[in-house]
């Protein structure tokens, strides 16, 4: 059991520290005090841990994990992506159950026939696991994420720069890989939607026997990775079990040293011995749990959880309930899925596994947007989840877990808190670094339990409580005596007490509102049973504790077998790699020592790049052009002068000359007095033309309007009316007069001898009348009754089309320009005696239109 004082602890590892560094041989010099030991407070994290075990103990009881805040290979970091920047944490884990075991302290006989004791792995080193916070973000193109790629990461102290990606979306499958540290590193998931792990590692070229699982979501071509996890498995180089003898470390017995991913990183194992005496000299590095005021009315408890992320939990509000700002806390799940609980806006506590590994994540439900959540992780990160429409159910990935939900009404939600696959109740409970954790509830009874398996001896799990108190302002209480050894004694003002785990509770009672700060010594084991221990460094300093003699010597250098031995820098030849200094994308060189940076992506560099179809028209098929490195059909009027074109305006031709069909021609309009020509001037223009020589561009209606003649592009000597508004094609065939004329087009269709009969009798009857241009007195409710075929202006017929009258009656709607290119007469809203021919092809402005007549 734990009985000595928080305060005599670091005095009692210092000391211990001094002793290995004079007295252990695996030592090549003193190192600077970068050194701790697992279960020591340090200000700062350190580049090596020591945990102590006996025998027959995992590494894993004594380190179950550790993060940036223990050590410093494994700091934070932001990725900075092309769709926006993301945090991300590292972790190592030295047992993950129902995964792996990883290592324990063994004494009898080992593979060499010897009695003594070792470090023995039974299936797995370790787990590295790297989680992206807001989650690292690519469009999906090409079956790549460029986004971010060139983007760099540390991983176990190393940079590395993410130098290509793969993903096929139809089975999942996605690849990253990295250049950076001592190499290259590939990993690849078999189907990043599943919760599986894949064999899928290279390392400097080589085969890795290690399993990977990457987590990822898809979503509008769009993929956002969320974590990597990796596991290297337990292979000895010369068979048989991986054990390590003491004063060595694991990787010069691993058949794949390069599984380590980092050459500073290794564990090595110095044997019984260690400090002697009871010393606590294990469990993971000091940290304080606080309970604080917030003013007079909240209370909020700031705790780091086994990831090494630090949240500031809403804990209570007046006038009696768990959250902050009139918002809940949330930690016990609905009764089921029709009955959702979270409402926007509340805060709400996950948890993957009621276990001292358990990953605990504090979020706040922020909004709903179409079939995407949003929600705020707590940590500093935002995530987002999508649902079904239709069944509202959905997935949220935080950390090790995969919470599902269901949206109900007022976008309320149904979560499964407890990462056990159903929604029934449950209660999630925040599992603080070290495996302690914290139960709230019943009531406002809040209870630390540190669970049996974190003792060295066999106990019962310790619970130690404390109360919130509500009444005119928030409080708390914490009860005295508690357990076997807790009770609390009165210091200036504080009152204080040591678990018998050896939590020690600071109670601040001066203010109104007191506060509570808990100091949480991690997982302790050793020393209360007196007996020998043996310790286990975890470093990222492995060359300052090597003997020289003890270095893994490195296999021969060949450059174009794909493995990256010194003094090579990348290999094979044309492989992709990084650029030492400012981690650049590039190809490695011929002899292997250099990577020679690839230049930027731009279209018309003449080099043909990840998205570029094209950087000149050899590139594209037969009958194709190259067009902003795209392959395309030429085509006329595009701007852009293409194979089997002379021009796409008149600016392209030579002076005097117009472009017509991207053609450079001699106008043809070359005739006394103006007259216009389809050609040069773009869609919707004219090119006016005077006496033979260019004016300029004319609106083809006023022009017309003004009675300029239109001239195609053959030269004659009479030209026709119907030109004036002619669609493009039968422009082209269109003449010009001598001079401006305006003279009506007989009409293509030929009158029926009934209808010259019916028209005889109608003027027989009605009296002469001279032809007129005048407009006569309307007459209501009489349309376009001549004894021919007529059309008028109606917007019934729909944009471009008009009715066709046959004697006055309804026939059909035709195209404008059809009818008008067969000679049809235009018809206003008033009935005529006479038509004006330079109707049949006015605009559809009712200010031209509507004084036109019919005869």
């Amino acid at each position: 059991m734990r009985h000595v004082p928080i305060s005599i602890l670091a005095i009692v590892a210092v000391v211990g520290i001094a002793t290995l560094m004079l007295s252990v041989s695996l030592l090549d010099r003193p190192a600077p005090f970068a050194t701790v030991f697992v279960g020591q407070a340090a200000s700062s994290p350190s580049d090596t841990v020591i945990a102590r075990l006996e025998v027959g103990e995992y590494l894993g009881n004594e380190v179950e994990s550790l993060t940036g805040t223990q050590i410093s290979g494994l700091r934070s970091g932001t990725v900075h992506g092309a769709e926006g920047r993301t945090d991300y944490v590292q972790s190592l884990r030295f047992r993950d159950p129902g995964t792996f075991n990883g290592a324990r302290m063994v004494f009898g006989q080992h593979e060499l026939g010897d009695v003594t004791d070792f470090l023995e792995f039974e299936d797995a080193v370790f787990k590295y696991q790297i989680e992206f916070g807001s989650g690292l973000q690519s469009n999906i193109e090409d079956n790549s994420l460029p986004d971010i790629e060139d983007e760099d990461i540390m991983l176990l102290g190393d940079t590395y720069s993410i130098v290509d990606s793969n993903v096929n979306t139809d089975s999942n499958r996605v690849s990253l890989k990295l250049f950076g540290g001592f190499g290259s590193i590939e990993f690849t998931d078999g189907n990043y939607a599943d919760d599986n792990y894949y064999s899928g590692v290279k390392v400097n070229g080589q085969s890795i026997d290690a399993l990977v699982k990457i987590k990822a979501t898809e979503s509008s071509d769009f993929l956002v990775i969320y974590s990597l996890q990796y596991i290297l498995n337990a292979n000895a180089k010369e068979g048989g079990d991986l054990q390590v003898l003491p004063l060595h470390c694991v990787r010069e017995f691993l058949q794949y040293p390069l599984g380590m991913l980092s050459p500073d990183f290794d564990i090595c194992y110095k044997g019984l011995g260690g400090s002697g005496g009871n010393v606590v000299v294990s469990g993971i590095s000091g940290n304080e749990v606080r309970i604080s005021p917030r003013g007079d009315d909240e209370y909020v408890m700031t705790a780091t959880n086994t990831r090494g992320q630090t949240y500031n939990i809403p804990l209570a509000q007046l006038p009696g309930s768990y959250g902050n700002r009139g918002r809940n806390f949330v930690f016990v799940e609905a009764a089921n899925s029709a009955a959702p609980n979270i409402n926007v806006d509340d805060y709400f506590l996950v948890n993957s596994k009621n276990d001292i590994s358990g990953s605990s994540h504090v979020l706040r439900y922020d909004r709903r947007e179409g079939n995407q959540l949003y929600f705020e992780d707590l940590a500093g990160n935002s995530r987002t989840a999508t649902f079904d429409s239709v069944t509202g159910e959905g997935q949220l990935l935080v950390g090790e877990g995969t919470y599902e939900f269901v949206v109900g009404a007022g976008d309320s939600l149904a979560m499964d808190q407890t990462n056990d696959n159903s929604i029934s109740g449950g209660e999630a409970r925040f599992v603080f670094a070290g495996g302690s954790r914290v139960d709230f509830g019943p009531g406002f009874t809040i209870t630390i339990t540190t669970p049996e398996r974190l003792f060295d001896e066999a106990v019962a799990d310790e619970n130690t409580q404390f109360s919130i108190l509500f009444g005119a302002e928030i409080d708390l209480n914490v009860p005295s005596p508690q357990g076997a050894v807790f009770e609390l004694e009165s210091v200036d003002g504080r009152k204080q007490g040591l678990t018998q785990y050896g939590i020690l509770f600071d109670w601040d009672t001066e203010s109104d509102s007191d506060s509570l700060r808990l100091i949480m010594p991690g997982s302790y084991s050793g020393g209360s049973s007196g007996g020998a221990g043996a310790e286990v460094w975890i470093t990222f300093e492995r060359a300052a504790l090597m003997k020289p003699g003890q270095q893994v010597p490195s296999p021969v250098q060949k450059c174009g077998d794909g493995l990256i031995v010194a003094p090579e820098y990348c290999d094979p030849p044309a492989s992709l790699c990084a650029t030492p200094n400012v981690f650049e994308r590039g190809t490695c060189s011929n002899d292997c020592k250099t990577c020679v940076a690839k230049p930027k992506a731009a279209c018309g560099n003449k080099i043909l790049e990840v998205g570029e179809q094209c950087e000149v028209a050899a590139d594209c098929a037969a009958g194709l052009v190259c067009n902003g490195c795209k392959c395309q059909a030429p085509a006329c009027g595009n701007k852009i002068i293409e194979p089997g074109e002379q021009c796409e305006s008149a600016a392209d031709c030579p002076t005097g000359m117009s472009c017509n069909g991207c053609k450079c021609q001699v106008p043809t309009c070359a005739i006394a007095g103006k007259c216009r020509v389809f050609s040069g001037c773009g869609l919707g223009t004219d090119q006016l033309m005077a006496d033979g020589q260019a004016q300029g561009c004319v609106d083809p209606y006023k022009a017309a309007a003004e009675g300029v003649p239109y001239c195609g592009t053959m030269p004659i000597s009479r030209g026709s009316l119907k030109c004036n508004y002619m669609d493009a094609q039968t422009k082209l065939s269109c003449t010009c007069p001598p001079a401006p004329i305006l003279e009506v087009p007989s009409p293509v269709e030929k009158v029926s001898l009934w209808q010259k009969f019916t028209a005889w009798l109608r003027q027989l009857f009605k009296g002469p009348s001279a032809p007129s241009l005048e407009i006569p007195a309307p007459a209501a409710g009489v349309i376009c009754s001549n004894p021919a075929t007529c059309r008028f202006w109606d917007a019934s017929c729909g944009m471009g089309y008009e009715p066709l009258y046959v004697d006055g009656k309804f026939v059909q709607c035709v195209d404008v320009y059809a009818a008008a290119g067969k000679g049809i007469p235009y018809c206003s809203h008033k009935p005529v005696t006479q038509e004006s021919a330079y109707c049949n092809y006015m605009s559809n402005d009712l200010r031209e239109k509507l004084p036109c007549v019919c005869r």
